[in-house]
């Protein structure tokens, strides 16, 4: 029992440390400076939609951040809300889509909070942003065997080449941390989260993080 409780301490305490991941202060920086550029800029409606989408950003941060699961429907509307802003802030040089199994009931699936958003942002930054010409996410969503499976890919300039060409060993923060709270999350679990991530061809990644639900 101690051991438990020690453990559900620790999943909490990564928690707390994935929000704060997410609302990172580069993150929030670059957002600020992108509404101080379209206010410059006299782009109003811009900034505007900047501004709206950040506030909602925010709430729904705030509205998850105090569970330690959340509906699969949630994670979708937290993901379009986050993708939505970083799509206002680099126009054209960023495209997504978003596809869900019409089978798939997402008020019913429970997923651990704070999961999925990690790995979207790092194939915007270490994906597609190092291209001069930008390039596409797409996120797929499908449930098989009681296993949900959420498919993550860019063409980006794909991770092994990304390793290959970077100059020290870090970790990105929010990632660590993820990986972090699935091991405890896995921790006496017969069916375990996983997460697999290679190189599509050339240039390229796919994650696939599969959820047992």
């Amino acid at each position: 029992e101690r051991d438990k409780l020690s453990i559900q301490a620790k999943i909490i305490s990564l928690e707390q440390r994935a929000l704060q991941a997410m609302m990172n202060p580069h993150f929030v920086f670059n957002i600020m400076n992108s509404i101080q550029y379209f206010i410059n800029t006299k782009d109003s409606q811009s900034a505007n939609q900047v501004l709206t989408g950040f506030a909602r950003l925010i709430r729904k941060n705030l509205e998850i951040c105090t569970k330690s699961y959340i509906t699969l429907d949630e994670e979708i509307v937290y993901l379009k809300l986050y993708l939505s802003l970083e799509k206002l802030r680099f126009g054209e040089k960023m495209t997504y889509d978003i596809q869900i199994d019409e089978d798939l009931d997402t008020e019913e699936i429970l997923i651990p909070t704070m999961l999925l958003q990690p790995f979207i942002e790092n194939a915007i930054w270490h994906g597609i942003m190092p291209q001069n010409d930008g390039g596409r996410i797409s996120i797929q969503v499908q449930c098989e065997d009681n296993e949900l499976t959420v498919f993550i890919a860019d063409d980006g300039v794909g991770i092994e080449n990304s390793l290959r060409d970077k100059n020290s060993s870090h970790v990105s923060r929010g990632m660590q941390i993820t990986r972090d709270r699935i091991n405890l999350l896995n921790t006496d679990k017969k069916n375990q989260i996983s997460i697999h991530t290679h190189q599509t061809g050339k240039s390229g990644t796919t994650v696939t993080v599969k959820i047992p639900v």
